[in-house]
């Protein structure tokens, strides 16, 4: 019976270990090795599994061809018969203690992924390796070790580079999330057909009111929004696909439960999110809390309105004044004396309007603005006036009413001497305010003549202002009772009627 027919087969190393001299090694001829041995050497040429063995106190070595493909030239064909410590001296201090241990009978081992350099094809390599040494038994205890092993560099490698690109994609979602939430604008994450929230920045947390939103859905979170045609636009990305942009869209919502219902103007876009096969999965939301920059171009789109309204009343003015002047006037000077003072007194109240803005001036302004020239000298002018506001539009006719009450005093009146005094009271009246104008004269008045321009012209802007003139001349002086209204003014004069101040 043929001794050695354990070693057919095999391949290379089968071939290799059947021409070896093995009765000049330690182990003696094949015919004579332990059946241990014999077993183990058969089971480990015929696998397609890498193995190697190391028998005897000398640990000498058997591998197959797998093994073999994990070896470079320094040690194929050499390490076939080779004592085990001489072998693989480089690597001794980390695979001998785990040979030992075996040998001494004190059980099996396994290393999974473990790095074990060695030198292969002229270069030391870090090679990662799965392995486990097994006790091969002899009739006397442990007569070598089984190693079962794989080369998993690659695969380690592939790990590695994976963990690395996990970790770099970590640290971009970390970076991108920090700035998703310190970005100025709102951003936020919905999923599904119900829009349930996956992330939201800082400023859309604040803009909303709420902190606790994550996989709640967007009607759950803002219920309050519901019929302004938010829903039904996010309703209608996520079936189209198509993105949708709002520009300074009116949303109101109440952020505090138990708060006002606040209203804000948005700039914002409604994106399509998509997976890799082209579906629409969620959207993300954009855009900026533009309150500030609408209602400062409301207001400035106001103030335009109002100074253009303004403007063209001024000019329908100027313009009646400068017709009605002319008719009065006996010659060119008196008509431009008398009409540069009236437009002089508009002015003066247009910087009234300026300096407030377009709020309500103070009545007591408008009179004091027209009176200031007199009133340095003592007490001949004394203003009482409680804290009463004319409407900007009303202003220009009360200044230009107390201008003609004002130059026909300086002409004739009480402002005419320094002995002179004008009283000039306001109160509240059922119309709105009622102006009383009572002058007293050093001297008696000639007798009262018949209605002038400057007498029709009160009585024009005082229709303006909603109100009536009742002019008349006591033994004293001229007394005049004025009612206007202190908001808006009445509509300009009937058809047919002079113009009498600003339309």
């Amino acid at each position: 019976m043929d001794q050695t027919r354990f070693l057919s087969g095999g391949g290379e190393l089968g071939a290799l270990t059947r021409a070896y001299d093995w009765a000049a090694s330690p182990l003696g001829p094949p015919g004579q090795w332990p059946q241990s041995l014999r077993t183990a050497v058969r089971l480990m040429l015929t696998s397609h599994h890498p193995m190697f063995i190391f028998w005897g106190p000398d640990l000498i070595q058997f591998y197959n061809d797998a093994y073999r493909q994990t070896m470079g030239p320094e040690r194929h064909p050499s390490a076939l018969g080779d004592k085990g410590r001489d072998c693989w001296a480089e690597i001794w201090p980390i695979i001998g203690p785990q040979i030992d241990m075996v040998m001494r009978g004190e059980g099996a081992t396994w290393h999974e992924d473990q790095l074990v350099p060695v030198t292969r094809f002229g270069s030391r390599q870090d090679v990662w390796w799965t392995y486990s040494y097994s006790p091969i038994d002899a009739d006397d205890g442990v007569g070598g070790v089984l190693v079962v092993c794989k080369d998993v560099t690659d695969e380690h490698l592939a790990r590695e580079a994976f963990a690395a690109a996990n970790r770099r994609l970590a640290d971009e979602m970390d970076r991108l999330r920090e700035m998703f939430s310190q970005a100025p604008g709102f951003m936020a994450v919905v999923a599904g057909p119900d829009h349930v929230f996956q992330f939201a920045n800082s400023a859309y947390l604040k803009l909303i009111g709420r902190t606790d939103i994550v996989g709640n859905s967007v009607r759950e979170v803002m219920p309050d929004i519901a019929g302004q045609g938010f829903f039904e636009l996010l309703d209608g990305v996520y079936r189209s696909g198509k993105a949708h942009v709002g520009s300074g869209v009116v949303i109101q919502f109440q952020p505090d439960p138990d708060g006002p219902t606040g209203q804000h103007y948005l700039d914002f876009v409604y994106q399509p999110v998509r997976d890799a096969a082209g579906t629409v999965t969620g959207i993300f939301v954009e855009g900026y809390d533009v309150t500030d920059r609408m209602e400062g171009e409301l207001r400035r789109n106001l103030i335009v309105e109002e100074m253009n309204h303004r403007v063209k009343n001024t000019l329908a003015t100027v313009q009646a004044l400068a017709m009605m002047s002319g008719k009065s006037a006996t010659t060119v000077q008196e008509f431009k004396t008398t009409l540069g003072h009236r437009i002089s007194s508009m002015a003066k109240t247009q910087d009234l309007l300026t300096r407030g803005h377009s709020r309500p001036v103070p009545v007591h302004d408008v009179i004091r603005a027209e009176l200031e020239p007199y009133m340095g000298a003592g007490e001949q002018v004394v203003i009482t006036c409680p804290e009463l506001t004319i409407a900007p539009q009303g202003a220009v006719s009360l200044g230009l009413l107390v201008h003609e009450l004002t130059t026909n005093a300086a002409k004739y009146g009480a402002l005419s001497g320094p002995k002179g005094t004008l009283a000039v009271r306001c109160e509240v009246d059922p119309a709105g305010a009622r102006l009383i104008w009572r002058e007293t004269c050093p001297s008696k008045l000639p007798q009262s003549q018949p209605p002038g321009f400057g007498t029709r012209l009160v009585q024009g802007l005082a229709r303006d202002l909603g109100g009536t003139a009742a002019m008349g001349f006591g033994e004293m002086g001229l007394e005049a009772v004025i009612t206007f209204r202190l908001g808006e003014r009445s509509s300009p004069g009937r058809p047919g009627e002079e113009p009498a101040g600003p339309g």
